[in-house]
C-alpha cells in the first residue's frame, strides 16, 4: 500500500505516546519546549585553536561516557577520516565522541564561549567534505542505537544504515539508503534516496520526529505538533544548518512477511538507448511503487571498458517481476541475477559492498521529464570516451529511479522540493590520493562539461543537496528551489547568528 505524507501525519497523533517513552532515553538534556526569542546574535566563531587550558575545561564538561581526542592516536586519526579522502587533510583541533545529547549540548556551548567553529558528524560521508572542520569535530557516532515500540523505530543522531539494518528483530523498516556506512542523520536531513522510496516515500516522509540542539545549546523537540517550522526545514533542508540533530522518530513499516525479488544485471554499453527507454516505460506502467532501479553507466578505468549495470527489486514473488523486466532480458545481458528473498536478505544484496577509501567528486541534477533517446545516448558516449588517466579513475552516470510515494507531498509540503522528479542523475569520478593535480582537473573537466550539456538537454538546473557539489554557482536554487526563502526564514529564528555553517550553509551567500 502506498502511504501518502497524510497517513503518516495521522500515524503520528497515533504514536505520539509511543514516540515519548522512546526519545525519553536518549539523553538527560531537559527539552525546551519552544524556542525563546533571541535579542543578540550568537558570537561568529572564529579559530579553531583555544588554549590548552580551555581543552582541558571542555574534557572536565563531558560525561564520563564521552572522549575527547586531539591530534595523535589511532582514535583520533579513525574518527577524523572521512569517508572521501579528498578531504583528509581537513584536521580538525579536537573531536569529542558524544555519548548523551548532553554531551552534544556542552561542546556547543563550549564552542561558542571561545570561538571554535563546529561541525557535527554521523557518518561522515558528506561528498563535499561539509563534515570536516579545522575547529571541533562533534562525533555523534557512540550515539547509535535503534530502539522499537509498535510501529515506531527510535534513532540515536550517530546510527547509520546498517545500525538500522541491523535492528531486524522488530522486522520494522523505513526507506533508507544503500551504503551502510552512510548516517541516518544526514539521510533524512537531505531528503533520503533508497530502493524502497518509490513504495514508502524518502526517508524525510517517515519522520515523526526530531531533537535538536540549538546555537544556544538548547535542545528542542521538532514536529508537527512543535516547532514545526523546524521541522519542516529538517525534512529536507539539509545537515549543519540549523542545529545538531541528536535523534529521530520513525513510522516504520512492518516488513516481516514482506518477499522481495532483486535483480543484478549488467549490459554491454551500446544497450544503453534502448535499455533506459524500456526502463521508463517500466516505470510508467508500475502504478503500486513495488519495483524501483538504478541504472549505472560505468567506465571501470580497467582495460574491460564501459558497462551497464542496472541493480534493483520489486515487492513480490520472482514471477511477476520477470514478466516485468522480460523486454531488458531480450537485450542480452551478459550477467543476469535475479532471486527472490525475504525482505531482509533482499536488502543486504542491494547493500552497497564497503570499498577503498578514495578522494571522489559528484554533480548531480534532478529532471522533471523523461529522457530523451539523445540525452541517453550523450551519457552512452561521454561514457564510452572516458579517460582514466594513468591512475586508472572511473567515470559514472548513475539514475536513481523517482516517482510513485517520492511525488505525493506537494512541493512546499517539506523542505525537499523535488517532488516531480523523474530520476536523480549523479556524474561522476574517484581516483586514489596522491594522484598528481594536473590528472585530477583532467577527471572534474569532464565530469563537469558532462553536467553543462546534461544541464542544457535537460533545461534544468536542480540538484540534489545531499550530493552536494562545492562548484554549484547556484546551489541555493538548485537544492532548494523556491522553498529557499523559507528556509532561510528558519535559520534566522533558530540559529541567527550563523553558528552552524560550511560552504554552502543555508544564509550563506555565494562565492
Amino acid at each position: 500500500m502506498t502511504i501518502n505524507r497524510r497517513d503518516v501525519l495521522v500515524r503520528a497523533a497515533q504514536v505520539t505516546a509511543a514516540a515519548g517513552v522512546l526519545t525519553a532515553g536518549l539523553g538527560p538534556g531537559p527539552v525546551a519546549s519552544a524556542v525563546p526569542r533571541r535579542e543578540s546574535a550568537h558570537p561568529v566563531p572564529t579559530t579553531g585553536r583555544p588554549e590548552t587550558r580551555a581543552w582541558g575545561e571542555l574534557r572536565r564538561r563531558l560525561s564520563a561516557a564521552a572522549a575527547l581526542h586531539q591530534p595523535g592516536g589511532d582514535a583520533y586519526r579513525r574518527l577524523a577520516a572521512p569517508d572521501n579522502q579528498r578531504y583528509a587533510g581537513v584536521l580538525p583541533a579536537g573531536i569529542v565522541a558524544c555519548a548523551t545529547e548532553r554531551d552534544v549540548q556542552v561542546c556547543v556551548r563550549w564552542a561558542r564561549e571561545h570561538g571554535v567553529p563546529l561541525t557535527p558528524r554521523s557518518g561522515g560521508h558528506n561528498y563535499a567534505g561539509y563534515s570536516t572542520t579545522r575547529g571541533l569535530l562533534v562525533s555523534l557516532r557512540p550515539m547509535n542505537s535503534v530502539r522499537a515500540r509498535g510501529r515506531i523505530l527510535a534513532v540515536g543522531g550517530g546510527a547509520t544504515n546498517s545500525d538500522v539494518y541491523a535492528a531486524r528483530a522488530a522486522n520494522l523498516y523505513f526507506p533508507g539508503g544503500r551504503c551502510p556506512g552512510v548516517g541516518v542523520a544526514g539521510l533524512t536531513l537531505g531528503g533520503g534516496l533508497g530502493f524502497n522510496d518509490r513504495k514508502w516515500g524518502l526517508t524525510c516522509d517517515r519522520l515523526l520526529e526530531t531533537r535538536v540542539v540549538l546555537a544556544d545549546g538548547t535542545l528542542v523537540r521538532a514536529a508537527d505538533d512543535e516547532n514545526p517550522d523546524l521541522f519542516w526545514a529538517c525534512r529536507g533542508g539539509a545537515g549543519g544548518n540549523f542545529g545538531i540533530n541528536t535523534g529521530f522518530v520513525f513510522d516504520a513499516i512492518p516488513v516481516g512477511r514482506q518477499t522481495a525479488t532483486v535483480f543484478d544485471l549488467t549490459f554491454r554499453i551500446e544497450a544503453g538507448v534502448r535499455l533506459v527507454g524500456l526502463v521508463q516505460e517500466i516505470l510508467d506502467a508500475d502504478s503500486t511503487g513495488d519495483f524501483d532501479i538504478r541504472v549505472g553507466f560505468k567506465h571501470p578505468g580497467t582495460r574491460h571498458g564501459p558497462v551497464i549495470s542496472v541493480l534493483g527489486q520489486r515487492l513480490g514473488d520472482e514471477k511477476a517481476l520477470r514478466a516485468l523486466l522480460a523486454p531488458l532480458l531480450r537485450l542480452g545481458p551478459t550477467k543476469q541475477f535475479i532471486e527472490q528473498r525475504g525482505f531482509w536478505a533482499a536488502q543486504d544484496h542491494l547493500m552497497e559492498k564497503p570499498g577503498t577509501p578514495a578522494c571522489m567528486a559528484s554533480k548531480s541534477l534532478v529532471p522533471n521529464r523523461r529522457l530523451d533517446e539523445e540525452t541517453v545516448d550523450t551519457m552512452v558516449e561521454w561514457t564510452r570516451a572516458w579517460r582514466p588517466g594513468a591512475a586508472g579513475s572511473p567515470g559514472y552516470v548513475t539514475l536513481f529511479a523517482m516517482g510513485g510515494s517520492c511525488a505525493v507531498p506537494g512541493q512546499g509540503e517539506t523542505a525537499y522540493p523535488h517532488r516531480d522528479a523523474t530520476f536523480v542523475i549523479d556524474i561522476g569520478t574517484h581516483w586514489k590520493p596522491g594522484t598528481p593535480e594536473h590528472a585530477v582537473q583532467s577527471l572534474l573537466v569532464r565530469t563537469r562539461g558532462l553536467h553543462r550539456t546534461l544541464s542544457r538537454r535537460l533545461e534544468t538546473s536542480a540538484a540534489y543537496v545531499n550530493f552536494p557539489d562545492p562548484d554549484l554557482r547556484d546551489w541555493q536554487s538548485a537544492y532548494y528551489g523556491p522553498n529557499y526563502r523559507r528556509l532561510t526564514e528558519v535559520k534566522h529564528r533558530y540559529d541567527p547568528g550563523g553558528f552552524f555553517r560550511y560552504g554552502q550553509a543555508i544564509g550563506t551567500r555565494n562565492r
